[in-house]
């Protein structure tokens, strides 16, 4: 079975229109988790599946989408969600949006969670951020020993390490200030580093780190 591009919108703060439409064009399942599928409905789209305990979730106007009510308060929505797809769908990727917003202790449950995750797997979160700032969207993705890549960034974005779990061995290729065989045991920390190169690549020997991006 051919491995899927999983869109899963959170109910934090809300993707614009624009953002949502093209992470469901690209996608090959699309979730709205519980209050997440406030968007969706806001600007008159459909997910493939809606899941959660409905506790935030206007879900009145509902046509033919699947519902499937998950009332277990012992997991996290993300948890319950991730259960759910593992199950039933052979995974590639797994795209987040809403995972940010004014909770940022949420953030950070999650960056936790899907640090767990199969190695193999491709996970990325992607925020818009205030229009009177520097930068409209802050993307971050983890990066693995088994998930080297080249992150889609032009030249002039900003970069930071996101040291969320132990890691060690991590190198990129493109930055201004390159990052050279380190570990987190270290205290390593690369904040607001600068891409200088398109596309700059990221390897990783053992453990888990997150690459946040703000252009």
């Amino acid at each position: 079975m051919t491995e899927m591009k999983i869109l899963i919108v959170l109910a934090g703060s809300p993707p614009s229109k624009e953002l949502l439409e093209r992470e469901i064009n690209a996608a090959d399942f699309v979730l709205a988790v519980d209050g997440g599928f406030n968007a969706f409905n806001e600007y008159q789209l459909q997910p493939d599946l809606i899941l959660g305990d409905m506790d935030s979730a206007n879900i009145d106007e509902i046509s033919s989408t699947e519902v499937l009510n998950i009332s277990d308060q012992e997991l996290t929505d993300l948890q319950k969600t991730l259960d759910y797809v593992f199950r039933t769908h052979p995974v590639k990727s797994l795209i987040f949006l809403g995972a940010g917003g004014a909770r940022t202790d949420h953030l950070l449950h999650n960056l936790h969670i899907c640090a767990s995750i199969d190695p193999s797997i491709r996970v990325q979160f992607i925020n818009e951020v205030p229009v009177d700032g520097d930068f409209s969207m802050e993307n971050i993705q983890r990066i693995t020993s088994h998930c080297h890549f080249s992150l889609s960034v032009k030249s002039g974005a900003i970069l930071s390490v996101l040291p969320i779990t132990e890691y060690t061995g991590l190198t990129s290729k493109g930055l201004k200030w390159e990052i050279s065989n380190q570990d987190r045991s270290h205290g390593f920390i690369s904040q607001s580093n600068l891409v200088i190169k398109d596309d700059p690549r990221f390897n990783i020997e053992h453990g888990v780190a997150y690459i946040t991006v703000y252009q």
